[in-house]
């Protein structure tokens, strides 16, 4: 698994926002799409990334104006990979460097193609795993004591 390549997981693309959009537009952004990050481009090139994350800590409950450019509260230049990494790259960059999200770019270039998210490696697990990780028990420990279903 974790030598399967990002470029083989279903990849929906990413929301990409331009530098200077206000953060109240960026918040519409990330609600209407359900997602955890934007990415913040100039052009095609990826300059930064916002996430939940950012938005809980620099601006929800703060006297922040929303008309104030994303590029206050995202995170500059963010640790990418390419295509062609391996899901075990990325989930040892986000192990490490606690990320819950990693822009993914094409190889050798700046354009962002997708996010790699925790939420990625928990599908692949349960597609690759489906006998093990969906028939689970609420608790691993817990063993039922009648069989559910019809």
């Amino acid at each position: 698994m974790l030598t399967e390549k990002i470029s083989a997981l279903d990849r929906t693309p990413p929301v990409v926002v331009e530098s200077g959009t206000s953060i109240g537009t960026v918040m519409e952004a990330i609600e209407r799409g359900a997602v955890g990050c934007v990415i913040v481009c100039q052009g095609p090139r990826l300059i930064g990334i916002l996430t939940e994350r950012d938005v809980l800590l620099k601006v929800v409950a703060r006297d922040v104006d929303y008309a104030t450019p994303v590029d206050e509260f995202m995170t500059p230049d963010p640790v990418t990979l390419p295509l062609s990494a391996t899901m075990g790259e990325a989930v040892s960059i986000m192990i490490e460097r606690k990320f819950r999200h990693i822009p993914i770019t094409e190889d050798g270039g700046e354009k962002p193609l997708a996010v790699f998210s925790i939420k990625d490696v928990i599908e692949f697990v349960a597609q690759s795993f489906p006998a093990h990780v969906l028939n689970l028990p609420p608790r691993p420990h817990q063993e039922m004591s009648t069989r559910e279903g019809a």
